[in-house]
């Protein structure tokens, strides 16, 4: 089975001395839904945000599908990750003078995609959302926000998907639909998920758990 993510003596260390990530390996395999935990401030955001090339570590080595990106330039980067990754935020970041489907559709343009509002429509026939597709992201529950959010990133047919959180703003019910839908996207679409949460309740979900404390893995 292939690496799709793998995180080689990572360590993260701010301009104020605060040494975020401390020697972190990371391996995620095709196929595989893995978690990220620890409580608030242990560095799971920091390590997905270097993970997806939106920040830069100190020092180590990051891999994706088999690529350095930590010897990459930005638009090589840019280009990467568009080809392979999509961030989920757990704060969704809808525009919100535009309808569901117009979110979804934008992203297409943006991204070249041939058709985008039919691709939009397919992925939110998929996400059970075409009861909605009119609707502004403040017209619609927490979770059908997230689910909108997945589907915007669904948009670029992504290999990875990083979540940070993705369901630290909805009711435990909620949350456990979206990792049902994780599953779902694991099993009929072959992608790999990388995700932090701090709930407990939802380490059943995962094929295998990394926990972060003070940015070092516990063994």
């Amino acid at each position: 089975m292939s690496k799709v993510i793998h995180t080689k003596n990572l360590w993260k260390v701010f301009p104020n001395g605060v040494e975020a990530l401390k020697d972190v390996n990371v391996e995620v395999y095709k196929g595989e839904v893995v978690g990220l935990m620890g409580p608030s401030g242990s560095g799971k955001s920091t390590l997905l945000h270097i993970v997806a090339g939106l920040e830069k570590p100190t020092k180590g080595e990051v891999y994706l599908m088999g690529h350095d990106i930590t010897r990459m330039g930005e638009d090589e980067l840019a280009y990467l990750r568009q080809k392979y990754v999509a961030f989920i935020f757990q704060f969704y970041y809808l525009l919100e003078d535009f309808s569901v489907l117009e979110n979804l559709t934008l992203i297409g343009e943006l991204a070249g995609i041939k058709n985008p509002k039919d691709k939009a429509m397919e992925i939110l026939e998929y996400l059970r959302l075409t009861n909605r597709l009119k609707h502004r992201p403040s017209q619609l529950s927490g979770g059908e926000q997230q689910r909108v959010a997945i589907g915007r990133a669904l948009m670029l047919e992504p290999s990875i998907l990083l979540a940070d959180e993705p369901t630290g703003n909805l009711d435990i019910a909620e949350g456990r639909r979206i990792f049902e839908l994780f599953l779902r996207l694991r099993e009929e679409r072959g992608v790999s998920l990388l995700v932090a949460t701090h709930n407990e309740e939802l380490k059943v979900y995962f094929d295998r758990i990394y926990r972060l404390r003070d940015g070092k893995l516990d063994v």
